[in-house]
């Protein structure tokens, strides 16, 4: 059941770069996060409200939606938005890959006892690293001639962000929620929604025009709902699940696949074929996931 589950996970998340670059190729981006979220908020409150979930949260306790919303929502969110704008599911699907490493790095520190540095596991960190740089080579050449080249470099960055951001919300969400029965989980995972929706509503009207309802068609729409009920909300209940099971560390490990979910994807519905540097950076994170996942004895 767990590899069930893993398998409809890495389908969720591989699948959300393709959503989003579809988004973003009509929306502008906080737009198109908070309306990501916002397709996530109403699937959860209809969800909670059919199993009649409490949604009752002490006052003294919001600090930990929100504290999970900011790392697992808002910002990942607006960082792929932003960032995917400048280039393609493929890239960021291979840079959401690399979210085990900083899983890693977060529970070795913030979960004594779960996870702990040896050297292999180092080398793995430094080769997913050394991945990163391979992919991103190009584009810092390519930012020294032309101005296209600069901005997929920031959005490169965007992409890091992202990553680091899943991470170590991984890491906090079971530390803070999965870990701690104060607020009920569908309380917990509501108000994250809630608190996300709220705030990208805010910095979307205080930095970019209101899109015009005109916009939204079928694939908009269609991609809206993907991003927002699919690979997020269906996503993080499956990460709650698998999080359960199997922990932090290794439920990350589910995004092995993304990539290739996300290439493919790339591949299929806009025709892009891959680069070199991609495909040798890929292969280096693979090696990178594989020497930290693998068991210590």
């Amino acid at each position: 059941m767990s590899y069930f589950l893993a398998f409809c996970l890495a389908l969720c998340w591989g699948t959300a770069f393709l959503a989003s670059k579809n988004i973003v190729d009509v929306l502008p981006p906080y737009w198109g996060a908070f309306y990501r979220v916002l397709a996530g908020l109403l699937f959860f409150t209809v969800f909670f409200t059919v199993r009649r979930a409490s949604f009752k949260c002490p006052i003294k306790e919001l600090w930990r939606p929100i504290a999970i919303s900011f790392m697992l929502i808002l910002l990942p969110f607006a960082a792929l938005s932003w960032g995917i704008q400048y280039t393609v599911p493929t890239i960021a699907g291979i840079f959401n890959g690399t979210v085990p490493i900083w899983s890693f790095i977060g529970g070795a520190l913030l979960l004594k006892g779960e996870d702990r540095f040896t050297w292999r596991r180092a080398a793995g960190v430094l080769i997913g690293l050394a991945g990163l740089l391979v992919i991103m080579h190009p584009q810092w050449q390519a930012a020294l001639h032309v101005p296209a080249g600069k901005m997929a470099l920031w959005g490169y960055g965007a992409l890091l962000v992202m990553a680091l951001s899943y991470g170590l919300g991984n890491v906090m969400t079971k530390k803070i929620m999965v870990d701690n029965h104060t607020v009920a989980w569908e309380a917990n995972t509501f108000y994250q929604y809630l608190f996300a929706a709220v705030a990208l509503l805010l910095i979307s009207l205080g930095t970019e025009a209101t899109p015009s309802w005109a916009v939204f068609n079928t694939k908009l729409v269609l991609s809206i709902i993907c991003a927002g009920v699919f690979s997020s909300a269906v996503a993080f209940l499956l990460m709650i699940a698998l999080i359960k099971r199997w922990g932090a560390t290794r439920m990350a490990s589910v995004t092995y696949f993304s990539p290739i979910i996300a290439m493919g994807t790339d591949i299929l519905f806009r025709g892009r074929t891959p680069h070199l540097p991609e495909l040798v950076g890929m292969i280096f994170i693979f090696i990178s996931l594989w020497l930290i996942q693998k068991q210590v004895n």
